[in-house]
C-alpha cells in the first residue's frame, strides 16, 4: 500500500459555495495527490488516453533533453488504471514525437501525425493493447503536427489544421473507424494550429483558437469555428477576447465551452491567465475570470470536477482548481518537483485521475515521473 506524500487541501469560500448550492461544509473537498508509477520512459509531448477494460496509455512522445526522439519514443506504456502500476508494454511503428490520438471501438486506438526523423508526418497507425502492436493506418492527405482532433458523437474522427513543417493549413479531413478510410471533408475558415476541439451537447465541435505557433511570425487567433457534422462544414462562431494557442478547454455540465489559459504570439513570455466561457445558446464567448497562475501547453491537463469547478494540473509547479462559479483559481499546496509543460491528465475512475510525464521548463527535460489524484466525492 503507498503511503501518501503530501494532502492538498481545497476549501471553497463561502460565496462561492453558496453560488453553487448548499452550505460551506457540504461544498467543502479534499484532493488528495500521490507519486505514481514510473513510466517506462521519460516522456512530453506524448498522449496518455483510457481504453476500458482498466487500461491508460501512455504513447509516444519526446524521451530525450531538448525534447529529441528515442527508441522509447516508439513505445507505449500499458498502465492498470485499478492498481496504478505499470502492467507491460507495447510497440509504435515509429518514434513520434507530440502526436495525436483518438479513442476507437475495441480499446483501439487511433495515432496520427506528430514528428518522424525530424520530419511532421502524414502517417496514421492503429495501436491495439491486447496485443501490443500497431498496424499502418491510412496517410493523411497532408503532414499534420498539433492538429484540432475531435471524436464526433457517430465515433468518426475529425482532423483539422495543424502545422505541415512549413506553414500552418486549414483543410480537414475524417476518420471513419468503420472503413478505415480517411476523407476530405469542408476546410477551416482560417488555418490554425495549437487549437483547440471540443464536442458540443448537439454534436458540433467547437474549434478554439491556436494559429500559427511552429514558425515566425508567431500568430495567436482569437477566432472560433463550429464544425456540423451534418453538413461537413465550418462556420464562424463567437471570437474571444484574447488570441490564444496551447491553451486547453473542456465542457462544462450544462454544456458551455470553457476556454482556459494559452499564450499570445510572446510563447513563453506571454502566458495567459485569462478564462472565457463560450455560451452555447447565445453563440458568443463571455469572460470567465483568472487562473491563479499564468499557463501554457495546458491542452491535455484539465478536468472536470464536481461542483462546478475544473482541475488545471499542467503548466506550474502545482496544480489548481478554477471555479466557474466564482471565475478564480486557487493553487493547491502540492509541489509537483518542476514547472511542468505538456503534461497529460486522465481520468481512471469515477474517484481517481493520473497525470503523467512533461518537460521542466527552461531545461526541456522530460520526465518519467506521474502522480495519481484522487478526486473529491461528487
Amino acid at each position: 500500500m503507498r503511503n501518501v506524500s503530501i494532502y492538498a487541501l481545497l476549501s471553497l469560500a463561502m460565496t462561492a459555495c453558496m453560488a453553487n448550492g448548499g452550505s460551506a461544509a457540504e461544498q467543502a473537498s479534499e484532493i488528495r495527490i500521490e507519486s505514481g508509477p514510473r513510466l517506462g520512459a521519460p516522456r512530453a509531448t506524448h498522449q496518455l488516453i483510457a481504453v476500458g477494460e482498466g487500461r491508460l496509455l501512455a504513447i509516444g512522445g519526446c524521451v530525450r533533453v531538448g525534447c529529441e526522439a528515442g527508441p522509447a519514443s516508439a513505445t507505449v506504456d500499458i498502465i492498470d488504471a485499478r492498481s496504478m502500476e505499470l502492467a507491460g508494454s507495447g510497440q509504435l511503428l515509429a518514434e513520434r514525437i507530440q502526436p495525436s490520438v483518438a479513442a476507437l471501438p475495441g480499446g483501439r486506438v487511433l495515432v496520427l501525425g506528430g514528428w518522424i526523423d525530424g520530419r511532421v508526418s502524414a502517417t496514421t497507425e492503429i495501436f491495439d493493447p491486447a496485443t501490443g502492436k500497431s498496424v499502418a493506418g491510412p496517410a493523411m492527405a497532408a503532414p499534420r503536427n498539433a492538429p484540432a482532433v475531435a471524436r464526433l458523437a457517430d465515433g468518426r474522427i475529425l482532423i483539422a489544421g495543424g502545422y505541415d513543417g512549413a506553414d500552418v493549413r486549414s483543410d480537414a479531413e475524417i476518420f471513419d473507424p468503420a472503413s478505415g478510410r480517411l476523407s476530405a471533408t469542408g476546410s477551416l475558415g482560417a488555418a490554425r494550429s495549437g487549437a483547440t476541439a471540443t464536442l458540443l451537447g448537439d454534436g458540433r465541435v467547437l474549434v478554439a483558437g491556436g494559429g500559427r505557433p511552429d514558425r515566425e511570425p508567431r500568430k495567436a487567433l482569437a477566432s472560433t469555428e463550429l464544425f456540423d457534422p451534418a453538413t461537413g462544414r465550418f462556420g464562424a462562431a463567437g471570437t474571444m477576447a484574447r488570441g490564444r494557442y496551447k491553451h486547453g478547454a473542456l465542457r462544462l455540465d450544462n454544456g458551455d465551452i470553457l476556454v482556459v489559459g494559452g499564450s499570445d504570439v510572446r510563447d513563453y513570455g506571454g502566458k495567459l491567465r485569462s478564462v472565457e466561457r463560450f455560451d452555447v445558446a447565445a453563440g458568443r464567448f463571455i469572460p470567465a475570470g483568472n487562473l491563479a497562475d499564468p499557463r501554457f501547453k495546458i491542452g491535455d491537463g484539465l478536468l472536470l470536477l464536481p461542483g462546478n469547478r475544473v482541475l488545471v494540473a499542467a503548466g506550474d509547479t502545482a496544480p489548481e482548481i478554477f471555479n466557474v462559479a466564482s471565475g478564480t483559481g486557487r493553487r493547491l499546496d502540492y509541489d509537483l518537483g518542476g514547472q511542468w509543460n505538456y503534461m497529460t491528465l486522465v481520468r481512471a475512475d469515477a474517484r481517481t485521475a493520473l497525470l503523467a510525464g512533461g518537460y521542466r521548463e527552461g531545461r526541456i527535460e522530460p520526465t518519467d515521473r506521474s502522480w495519481i489524484i484522487h478526486l473529491p466525492r461528487g
